[in-house]
């Protein structure tokens, strides 16, 4: 092989080298944008979320009326009672523990941000699962399944 030709070789190689080079550098570039722009919208959807919630009338009602309740005497296993399914003190405390899990489950399947929920509520939701764990365990006996609110416990 003369040496033009082994200079055309080298040049070929080179060049798919250089092809090869800028195709990863471009993938590894759109991964990262998509991976930005996923977490971008899963903060956002979290953000909207909290924001719905901390607005709506009747999860503010009830969040007021689960906490009056936990610090009463007996706190909310009281309303866990047969017979008081019904009563609004028992469908206010349902509706925030159905709330959290909810934002457990969008947590565990990456629809909802942890890092930037965890921020925000702090020690709320740990104060919430300790006012609302006697209530939990009383309905889990009532009807004998442990998977009421297990979401929100893990």
């Amino acid at each position: 092989m003369s040496k033009a030709e082994s200079a055309t070789v080298l040049i070929g190689w080179l060049q798919f080298g250089a092809i090869i080079g800028a195709a990863v550098i471009a993938a590894i570039v759109a991964a990262w944008g998509v991976f930005s722009q996923r977490a971008i919208a899963r903060r956002t959807l979290t953000l909207n979320h909290m924001s719905q919630i901390d607005s709506d009338r009747d999860y503010i009602n009830a969040r007021k009326l689960f906490i009056k309740e936990a610090g009463r005497r007996g706190g909310l296993s009281r309303w866990a009672a047969p017979g008081k399914e019904y009563s609004k003190e028992c469908q206010a405390i349902r509706l925030v523990l159905n709330e959290f899990e909810l934002i457990s489950i969008g947590i565990q399947f990456g629809v909802i941000d942890y890092e930037f929920y965890r921020r925000y509520y702090k020690g709320t939701v740990i104060k919430y699962w300790y006012a609302a764990a006697p209530f939990v365990y009383s309905v889990r006996h009532q009807i004998g399944s442990k998977a009421v609110y297990h979401e929100f416990e893990e």
